[in-house]
């Protein structure tokens, strides 16, 4: 017969036999926990992958397909001019000053796109800021009478030269006036108009002010409006936006967007007179006048 203490021993050795068990099984249950958990990651990663490069060539495709559409008419247009018996020269002249702006246009998106993943030393020259906006109105023209928007300019004369990159605060023009393009897309068409003002905000900073008469902004939207891959759109990247306010804060200035009680949106960005080093926060807020 069994003693009591050999009854007591073997209940012990039977306890941590089974605790050990458990043990074990919950270690396998980790470790195999884990690995589904690095595989779910792996897979999620990869994903994500594939959804960013589907979306940048979605963007890509949208902002240079439609110049090399206009550069083909274009060029198929002057073949037959050429071909007449008395070709009109002067209409092929056009013809090539639209092919250099739409050109000058793709190069510039794909620009834009190389942006946030180099370092970019800012090159300041004193900018016209009434001229600069000009140059932009008139690029962006053909694609506006396309989307039969009525383009209008308030520009406040003899404002003072700003030191900016020009090729910079041009890209950030681009990209507010073609935002407000598109947000006019279901807009009725008599109702179409993209306004560009100029003023001098105080004594320190130009002030420039890009509306549209769109759908306006979303209150629930409005904090992430320039958030890095934030958009509204199923076909954009979402950095347009973001490089925007990038840009104007290297140049010690700042951006922000406003609700229009009569519809629309207003995006802003002052830029001071003289360099500034300092990045100046952002501001969503509503239009009182």
């Amino acid at each position: 017969m069994f003693s009591d203490a050999d009854t007591y021993f073997a209940i012990l050795l039977a306890v941590q036999i089974a605790i050990l068990a458990v043990l074990g099984v919950q270690s396998f249950m980790r470790h195999r926990a884990r690995s589904r958990a690095r595989q779910n990651y792996t897979d999620m990663t990869h994903v994500a992958r594939l959804a960013l490069a589907s979306e940048i060539t979605a963007s890509v495709a949208h902002k240079v397909t439609q110049p090399l559409s206009s550069i083909l008419a274009d060029v198929e247009t002057a073949q037959l001019l050429l071909n007449r018996k008395e070709p009109d020269l002067a209409a092929v002249r056009d013809l090539l000053a639209d092919v250099r702006k739409e050109d000058l246009r793709a190069n510039r998106f794909v620009d834009s796109m190389r942006l946030p993943m180099r370092k970019h030393e800012l090159q300041f020259e004193r900018v016209d800021v009434n001229e600069l906006i000009a140059e932009v109105l008139s690029m962006v023209l053909p694609d506006a009478l396309r989307r039969k928007v009525a383009i209008q300019s308030t520009l406040e004369p003899g404002l003072p030269r700003i030191p900016a990159d020009r090729l910079q605060l041009q890209q950030v023009l681009l990209n507010l006036v073609d935002n407000a393009l598109e947000a006019m897309e279901h807009t009725p068409a008599r109702q179409r108009r993209l306004l560009v003002c100029t003023e001098l905000h105080d004594d320190e900073n130009v002030k420039v002010v890009v509306l549209d008469s769109g759908a306006g902004i979303d209150p629930t939207q409005a904090p992430r409006l320039f958030d890095s891959f934030f958009t509204t759109k199923s076909d954009r990247l979402g950095l347009g936006l973001s490089m925007a306010r990038a840009i104007v804060h290297m140049h010690g200035g700042e951006i922000w967007a406003e609700r229009r009680p009569s519809g629309g949106a207003a995006f802003m960005f002052t830029v001071p007179l003289s360099q500034k080093n300092e990045p100046a926060p952002d501001r969503t807020r509503a239009v009182t006048n």
